[in-house]
C-alpha cells in the first residue's frame, strides 16, 4: 500500500516516521507512471479544486470523495463531483462514492445531507453514497499517534474502516 498527497501543505509527509507498512510516493511520481506494484494507492487531495484532479481521476479506479454531514460541505464538493463525472465520460470503468466523514452521534442532519446527496447517484455516470458512515472518533483523530486505528483498542473505529474498505471493493466487482 502507499499513499501520496497532493497538498501542498503536505501533511502526509509528515508521518512517514510514525506509520510502517506504508509507503509514502511523490505524486509526480504517481502522473508520470513511475509508481508501480501497489494494490492500492491512496491519493490525498487538496480540499479544494486542482488542475491535477483529472489526471488523477484518470489513473483511478475508484474515487472517494468525502464529506462532512453538513449542507454547506455538500455545496462545496459539487464542482469536485462534476470534475469527476466528467472524467467517467472518457472512462466509464471509473467508479466513485461519497464517504460521510466526521459524523455526529444521533446528528439529525445526517438523513437530511444524505437526501441532499442523492442527486448525484443518479444517471449514467452516478456516484453512490456509501453506506459506511465513518463517525467522528478520537481514535480517528490520533491514528497518526498509534501507527494506525487498527493499533488502537478501538474496535468500532476498526469495524468500521473494514466496512469502508469491503463497500469499496464490493463496488469494484
Amino acid at each position: 500500500m502507499a499513499i501520496t498527497d497532493t497538498d501542498l501543505q503536505g501533511s502526509i509527509y509528515s508521518l512517514s516516521g510514525l506509520v510502517q507498512g506504508i509507503d509514502l510516493v511523490s505524486p509526480d511520481d504517481v502522473l508520470d507512471g513511475k509508481v508501480t506494484g501497489y494494490d492500492v494507492l491512496i491519493v490525498d487531495t487538496t480540499p479544494y479544486l486542482s488542475t491535477r484532479l483529472s489526471d488523477l481521476f484518470a489513473l483511478s479506479e475508484f474515487v472517494v470523495i468525502p464529506t462532512k454531514a453538513g449542507l454547506l460541505d455538500v455545496l462545496a464538493i459539487r464542482s469536485t463531483i462534476n470534475l469527476l463525472q466528467q472524467s467517467m465520460l472518457s472512462r466509464p470503468a471509473l467508479r466513485a462514492g461519497i464517504l460521510l466523514n466526521m459524523v455526529m452521534p444521533r446528528y439529525s442532519m445526517t438523513g437530511e445531507v444524505t437526501d441532499a446527496l442523492a442527486e448525484y447517484a443518479e444517471g449514467e455516470h452516478g456516484i453512490s453514497i456509501l453506506l459506511t458512515l465513518i463517525h467522528q472518533r478520537i481514535s480517528y483523530v490520533r491514528s497518526p499517534q498509534t501507527a494506525g486505528v487498527f493499533n488502537s483498542a478501538d474496535e468500532r473505529a476498526k469495524d468500521k474502516i473494514q466496512q469502508l474498505a469491503i463497500s469499496i471493493i464490493n463496488q469494484l466487482q
